[in-house]
């Protein structure tokens, strides 16, 4: 569960874009997300600690990156990746 707040952190709404690019809007209300536990996790603890945007702006960056990294690694997440469903409070 993400508070509100969150959505409007830059960060958030870079990985609800590429969540809606790689799987469109759910139409059941669960949001799939295109990596694992352990990287949102990493992000929200991000956002409780108040990073600076400079750390905003690389982590964005790295998923930007990534996103145009070879396809064995898509592959892979495709495989491996878990459903983590997000609600807000």
């Amino acid at each position: 569960m993400l508070p509100l707040e969150y959505l409007k952190n830059e960060m958030v709404m870079e990985l609800f874009t590429l969540a809606e690019e790689e799987f469109g809007i759910p139409s059941n209300g669960h949001l799939i997300l295109p990596f694992d536990s352990t990287f949102m996790e990493y992000t929200i603890g991000l956002i409780k600690r108040k990073a600076s945007k400079e750390v905003e702006k690389a982590l964005i960056m790295s998923i930007v990156n990534d996103r145009c990294s070879s396809s064995s690694l898509n592959l892979y997440q495709q495989e491996t990746r878990q459903q983590l469903p997000i609600r807000s409070f």
